[in-house]
């Protein structure tokens, strides 16, 4: 939105509508609030794996609609970056998580490093491709640079398409023998394959308990 705002700005007259500006632009960390806080419960009902996909699919049709909104359709780009903040939230959320549950522990600072280092890459190349698309006329311009993100929106579900769902979440649905076979492609033997189902089975007991005892309450309690 950086790139486009100016584009958008010149072509729909907003010059002198900073509130406009202002949805327009926050609207997406308005939605990814939402998106972060029930990706969690989602991901537990039907996988860290079948979540990230559909992040991903919401994330490409909210770029598609934010780059086809009708001319001075404010409120029509406020829903469509509230739909794509809903993924960006999910996905930031979900992301980590898949990688600390498949990973073994020795790599998990490492990824979570690259996950870092790929979010602002992502940023950079939104800067870059912005700037080569910055002389295209004003409404083909901001409309391709909003579209665009759907490209790694698609790399993101063609990505985890071929990936297996976490044993984490194979394990706490007592599907014991899928997390078996999943951690069989990431673990080395046998005996560490054991010890880690029986250390997440343990876990999941544990969180089993707590959670029965949790409220929202229990966010204001010290």
């Amino acid at each position: 939105m950086t790139g486009a705002l100016p584009f958008l700005q010149h072509d729909w007259n907003l010059q002198n509508n900073p509130g406009a500006i202002g949805w327009i632009t926050s609207s997406l960390m308005f939605g990814a609030i939402f998106g972060g806080a029930l990706a969690g419960q989602l991901s537990d009902r039907l996988g860290r794996r079948k979540m990230i996909l559909i992040s991903s699919i919401i994330f490409a049709v909210g770029s598609i609609l934010a780059g086809i909104s009708p001319h001075n359709g404010i409120l029509f780009m406020i829903v469509a970056r509230i739909l794509l903040g809903l993924a960006v939230g999910a996905a930031s959320a979900l992301v980590p998580a898949y990688m600390s549950e498949m990973a073994p522990a020795r790599l998990r600072g490492r990824l979570s490093g690259i996950n870092q280092t790929m979010i602002v890459s992502g940023m950079l190349l939104s800067y870059i491709v912005a700037y080569l698309l910055k002389d295209l006329p004003g409404t083909m311009a901001w409309r391709l640079m909003l579209s665009l993100a759907a490209v790694p929106a698609l790399i993101l579900f063609i990505g985890v398409s071929r990936l297996p769902e976490s044993p984490r979440f194979l394990i706490k649905n007592n599907k014991i023998d899928e997390a078996r076979k999943v951690l069989g492609y990431i673990r080395s033997n046998k005996e560490q394959i054991d010890s880690e189902i029986t250390q997440i089975q343990e876990t999941v007991k544990e969180e089993a308990k707590v959670n029965q005892k949790a409220s929202w309450g229990t966010l204001f309690k010290l």
